[in-house]
């Protein structure tokens, strides 16, 4: 709680939207129990977590008052997070993409398939894979300090692909991630920056 407080004095604002609990080490029961109080002081409006992709996703969600409105995690066209997508279904949480474009993945990016897609709606092949999370239910928050960049990221809501064109997207699925981090590289990362109590 005073991690909250002190992120709202930092960024001076009156609530946060959304607050993410980042890891799945440490006390994060406590931590959720936290966010849920913080919930009912009207500091923060939903919360979600971010890396919880063990057993521990069902543990929070299960112990939970209130439900994860987003799971953060890699998600792209060449990691597409079905089976996670499931596991989140009972729950109403929705995955949040984090390196959407694959980490800006050259090989990804000009797949032929959003080549083509692009030519055909006069779009970048970023702007036809941006589409495809939206139409998939993703959340996304594709990072860019370039102007036109962050222009043609929003320009995404004036066409939709057809059903055939999702289904040749879900075809790249191959498993690939450009993030690894095991669930006890996790912890070991958190022993090192937490607190002593």
């Amino acid at each position: 709680m005073a991690g909250i407080d002190k992120m709202l004095s930092r960024l001076n604002i009156g609530y946060i939207d959304l607050l993410l609990l980042h890891q799945q080490v440490g006390d994060y029961m406590g931590a959720w129990r936290d966010m849920e109080k913080a919930v009912a002081q009207g500091k923060v409006r939903s919360i979600g977590l971010s890396n919880f992709e063990s057993e521990r996703l069902e543990e929070v969600c299960e112990g939970a008052s209130i439900k994860p409105a987003a799971l953060q995690v890699e998600c792209h066209p060449y990691y597409q997070q079905n089976d996670l997508k499931k596991r989140l279904a009972p729950y109403g949480t929705v995955i949040e993409s984090w390196y959407p474009i694959g980490h800006g993945d050259a090989g990804l990016i000009n797949e032929p398939v959003f080549t083509e897609l692009a030519k055909k709606y006069g779009k970048t092949n970023v702007q036809i894979i941006l589409r495809w999370h939206i139409q998939a239910g993703n959340v996304i928050f594709p990072k860019s300090t370039n102007p036109q960049h962050i222009r043609d990221n929003f320009d995404i809501f004036d066409f939709a692909l057809t059903a055939e064109e999702m289904e040749k997207i879900a075809a790249l699925d191959c498993g690939k991630r450009f993030y690894h981090a095991t669930l006890e590289e996790q912890e070991r990362s958190f022993s090192l920056w937490a607190p002593a109590d």
